[in-house]
């Protein structure tokens, strides 16, 4: 295939074959990597410090960090590696291939979600910096968060306008950027105040349960980390193996996050009204040199991520029938123009959202991953008919119910109700058992076995969805134990 041909179908979403694929192991770390390290990481810290101390907070967070990213990878990881689909193209095996619009409703809303988040704080940062400079007046704060926001919208769309090669080709810059600005943030913020003064720091508002803190800080990094279920398609889905994704894309996502959020806990501790934005705190304690370094590093820090992240959901919306007519320059834009309005007139309302946002993550992909998993590895013995995935009639073994699944609707909604019986989204209240399983883990594993339970009463019995159908399995023979395989 010509490259052209080859970007028009990274573009669109269709398969591309194992020769086509451009990503080897560095670029998928690389591109893993630049994408989890951004500002929210400090956010993410921010919201564990006010439940746990450094100590503890340092191991919750690297630990759900990496559950988070496991149960992720696991359900999408294999079958976008194996085929080069996309995150929502396999999703159209349990959903149906117009149930799936729900699954590109929730890349769209996740990834824009961080956009919104990663925007506003540059804008609320760069305005800090030119306040405390004597650059501009406070009373034009807000303004300038608003300005700044679009602004940056405006710049992301610039670099990604050439397609996924331009995000291959630049990823590898901005992730060794973003680190060595990090280090720099943590080292500054370390020496001002001593390690004995981090490490003796207490929670800002911990619940009296040690085991309901140590979960809710988990539970905001398990659920982050799911929200990387379509950035992942959308990277791997590039690379030729996926056993040699595996490990670029674990450390890459997984460490990245939980790395770049252990500076937003140690300064959620000790400058207990940040949320773990270091920005105020290093200007008034380092004055100009900081301050130029803090510009450069918010400059650079959100750029990986908002370019995977609009880019993610320009693929997954390009899949609506009739959107791939329009350009990829188009696409971007109009993808973007809701992430505009709201950094531009809603910026100060980003604190409030961003408990509420995490809560959702939760809520709509644990079921998701759990769905996907069981139905790789139990039920479909890690083998879709691709075809099928692209098919919208009811010629499609994915067709079900008028191009909806109904048994995947169900699980999807039992996993819903048991992650918002355990896990208020709004209040952030919880019920036992959350505090010993995280509201993550049960709602997939319900939405699991309900879906599994569904395809053995209702699907199986009939041949619908694929089911059963002999193709499956090659020569009717068994296939090996369920692993990550190329």
């Amino acid at each position: 295939m010509k490259l052209g041909s080859l970007q028009i179908a990274e573009e669109n979403g269709w398969p591309l074959m194992r020769g086509e694929r451009g990503f080897g192991k560095i670029a998928i770390f690389l591109a893993a990597f630049s994408a989890a390290m951004a500002t929210w990481c400090f956010t993410i810290g921010g919201f564990v410090s006010y439940y746990l101390d450094a100590t503890m907070g340092t191991v919750a967070i690297l630990a759900g960090s990496l559950l988070g990213i496991l149960l992720v990878t696991l359900a999408t990881l294999p079958m976008c590696s194996k085929y080069g689909i996309d995150s929502v193209v396999a999703s159209r095996a349990q959903f149906g291939h117009r149930g799936s619009y729900v699954s590109m409703l929730l890349v769209y809303c996740s990834a824009m979600g961080w956009t919104v988040i990663l925007f506003i704080y540059k804008g609320r940062a760069i305005a800090e910096l030119l306040v405390s400079f004597g650059l501009m007046d406070r009373r034009y704060h807000g303004v300038c968060v608003a300005v700044v926001g679009v602004l940056a919208v405006f710049l992301v769309l610039a670099l990604i306008r050439r397609g996924p090669e331009y995000i291959r080709s630049r990823g590898p810059v901005i992730a060794v950027m973003v680190a060595v600005m990090s280090l720099v943030v943590l080292l500054l913020l370390v020496q001002r105040v001593g390690v004995q003064g981090v490490i003796d720091a207490l929670p800002v508002a911990a619940y009296d349960s040690a085991a309901g803190n140590w979960t809710s800080a988990m539970e905001v990094l398990i659920a982050s980390n799911l929200s990387w279920w379509a950035y992942i398609g959308a990277i791997v889905r590039t690379n030729p193996s996926a056993r040699s994704s595996l490990w670029p894309v674990v450390i890459g996502f997984g460490l990245g996050v939980g790395l770049g959020s252990l500076t937003g806990l140690y300064t959620g501790l000790v400058v207990t009204d940040s949320g773990g934005d270091p920005t105020s705190f290093l200007l008034s304690q380092g004055g100009v040199v900081i301050g130029g370094l803090m510009l450069l590093f918010l400059l650079v820090a959100n750029v990986g991520t908002a370019m995977m992240g609009i880019y993610a959901s320009s693929v997954a919306v390009r899949q609506i029938p009739g959107a791939n007519r329009l350009s990829w320059q188009m696409t971007i834009l109009l993808v973007s123009a809701p992430v505009m309005l709201v950094v531009a007139f809603f910026a100060q309302s980003a604190d409030s959202f961003f408990s509420v946002f995490v809560a959702f993550l939760g809520v709509a992909f644990a079921p998701m991953c759990g769905i996907q998993i069981a139905d790789w590895y139990l039920l479909r013995k890690q083998r879709y008919d691709v075809l099928s995935l692209y098919l919208k009639d009811n010629t499609s073994k994915y067709h079900y119910l008028a191009g909806f699944n109904p048994v995947g609707f169900v699980a999807f909604g039992a996993g819903i109700v048991t992650y918002i019986y355990l896990l208020d989204p709004v209040t952030y209240v919880y019920r036992t058992p959350f505090e010993y399983l995280t509201a993550t883990f049960p709602a997939a594993a319900v939405a699991a076995a309900v879906y599994v339970a569904g395809v053995l009463a209702f699907l199986r019995p009939r041949g619908a969805g694929g089911y059963g159908d002999p193709a499956a399995v090659p020569d009717g023979r068994p296939l090996a134990a369920p692993t990550i395989s190329d």
